[in-house]
């Protein structure tokens, strides 16, 4: 299945250098969990700032994800 990134998404899987959905993943599935919050914080330390995103972003890309 392709996926379709939006131009946020695109930027930060160049910067981070790996695919954002996975970063996103490692950090849900970690103990403890990371709340939206956190990893939307943490993407923009991780990107020196070149992407921030709201917590509820995130959760709309990836929140799906965790169901599967």
């Amino acid at each position: 299945m392709e996926r379709h990134l939006t131009p946020t998404q695109r930027l930060a899987e160049i910067t981070l250098k790996r695919p954002l959905h996975e970063y996103v993943a490692e950090k849900r599935t970690a103990r403890p969990r990371w709340t939206w919050k956190l990893i939307s914080e943490q993407l923009a330390e991780d990107t020196n700032g070149e992407v921030s995103v709201t917590p509820e972003a995130l959760r709309q890309w990836y929140g799906t994800e965790e169901a599967a």
